[in-house]
């Protein structure tokens, strides 16, 4: 019995010990031969989550790339940004989506929820030990999960000779509907943004911003934030003097392409946080002009911003 004992667990041993190093041989090819070069080479590249997802439409921008994707936080973003820098040496610019909620204590959990371990999976191989760590200890069920599922994917990849990551990492979305007009009309008193409770800070997705600032810092690389246009019954737009606070304190040598309050109709946005299709056309044709007359070289690119929207609104009301 003990005989049989010892040979089981030597076999036990010998099958996790063999599993663990074909899981760091996969991790380790995949990371060495994941493709994120671009087809097309381009200067400017766009990071961030829904907003600017749905927001700038890269087909009517020249010499732009959208590589947003629907609930992301900067954690997964920065191994994005760590790869298409290093594969993409025409990049120039680097444009991060920097938003109300991104501060918001939940998109911490946009990092290490089981939606989000599960869905980012892909990211897995790219991770740094002390980033997988951080997984584990939050969420380990999910990050044995996760790692399950990204170690499948791994797998096929390599028996497919499939190292193309470029489509699977986000892009423009166009959003059909627009539920605007029903939701205002079903707004309630205590859903008004002045009256939602504002929650405390997203501590680690704040860390993140800030290692993607060095990191393009690092690769030589302009970074700009960004925030795309919310409406005005955005409950994100709460915290603003918190948001304005972080910025200044910790990105105070960022540009910050502030494009908030920028008019647009109750049928041009999808909701109150996301352009709808008719919204990002408009949105991102303008974007394009701006890019055109010269924005990122002004000398005060706020106020060159801000006098741009002033003529937008003017030719908004004008139409109407």
């Amino acid at each position: 019995m003990k005989i049989f004992i010892s040979k089981t667990l030597t076999f036990i041993v010998i099958c996790i010990s063999l599993i663990s190093l074909i899981f760091i041989f996969t991790n380790s090819l995949i990371k060495r031969t994941a493709n994120f070069s671009f087809k097309t080479p381009v200067n400017n590249v766009l990071f961030g989550h829904s907003h600017s997802q749905c927001a700038f439409d890269d087909s009517l921008i020249s010499d732009f790339r959208n590589v947003s994707q629907s609930r992301q936080s900067y954690f997964y973003s920065f191994q994005k940004i760590k790869k298409i820098l290093s594969q993409n040496k025409t990049i120039k610019n680097v444009f991060i989506e920097f938003s109300n909620n991104q501060i918001d204590e939940k998109m911490d959990k946009w990092i290490w929820d089981d939606f989000s371990m599960s869905n980012r999976s892909i990211y897995f191989p790219f991770l740094e030990k002390k980033e997988g760590n951080l997984l584990f200890n939050k969420n380990s069920k999910s990050f044995i999960t996760s790692s399950s599922k990204s170690f499948r994917n791994n797998i096929m990849n390599i028996l497919l000779f499939n190292y193309n990551y470029i489509n699977q990492i986000g892009g423009y979305k166009r959003l059909e509907y627009s539920k605007t007009d029903s939701l205002i009309a079903n707004l309630k008193k205590d859903t008004i943004p002045s009256n939602i409770k504002i929650n405390k800070l997203a501590i680690t997705n704040i860390e993140y911003l800030e290692k993607i600032v060095n990191l393009c810092k690092e690769s030589n690389v302009d970074i700009y934030f960004v925030r795309s246009p919310q409406h005005i019954y955005c409950n994100h737009r709460v915290n603003e003097k918190e948001f304005i606070k972080i910025k200044n304190e910790k990105f105070k040598n960022i540009v910050f392409l502030d494009f908030n309050d920028f008019p647009l109709n109750n049928d041009e946005f999808g909701n109150f946080s996301h352009l709808n299709y008719k919204g990002a056309r408009i949105f991102s044709l303008w974007f394009n002009e701006l890019l055109k007359k010269g924005m990122l070289t002004k000398t005060n690119k706020n106020e060159f911003i801000i006098n741009e929207i002033k003529k937008a609104r003017t030719n908004k009301n004008l139409a109407n």
